[in-house]
């Protein structure tokens, strides 16, 4: 892991290689376009350094697998917990390790809302006010905001 030093803030920084979007996720995932799979197995595979995933681009990955490819829960959260023990991926893992078995034992609840439930606790940040009366419900460090 390389680190560097910014002036601007003065402090050290990790390094990356680059970052990743959900599409680069989608292909190395799915083999379903092989010259873009391939490609993305090399750009991985020759960088000196991780590569940074933003929260973003797992959710949508999430969102992905389960509406437009069919993954079910299960198979959903194996393909995300297969691409974080990569080792050239470097992601917000204390979110998403948390957040995928979440999703996986509450089938009432959208990814963004398990994320947003473990992100209130991991920030001690509880409880999560919300106008959603199924995210109050199932959640329970979320509370319903009463109009």
């Amino acid at each position: 892991m390389q680190m560097h030093f910014t002036k601007q803030t003065g402090l050290y920084k990790m390094k990356y290689a680059g970052s990743l979007d959900t599409n680069v996720l989608l292909r190395l995932l799915l083999n379903d376009i092989a010259e873009q799979h391939t490609a993305t197995k090399r750009l991985l595979g020759q960088a000196p350094n991780q590569f940074a995933v933003a929260d973003t681009a797992i959710v949508e990955l999430v969102f992905a697998l389960n509406r437009y490819y069919g993954f079910s829960r299960s198979q959903t959260a194996e393909a995300v917990e297969g691409l974080m023990s990569l080792k050239e991926i470097n992601c917000n893992r204390a979110l998403f390790e948390r957040a995928i078995p979440f999703y996986v034992t509450h089938t009432g609840l959208s990814f963004e809302d398990c994320c947003l439930s473990v992100y209130t606790q991991l920030n001690d940040a509880e409880p999560l006010w919300t106008f959603d009366k199924k995210l109050a419900n199932q959640a329970l460090n979320s509370k319903l905001v009463v109009a």
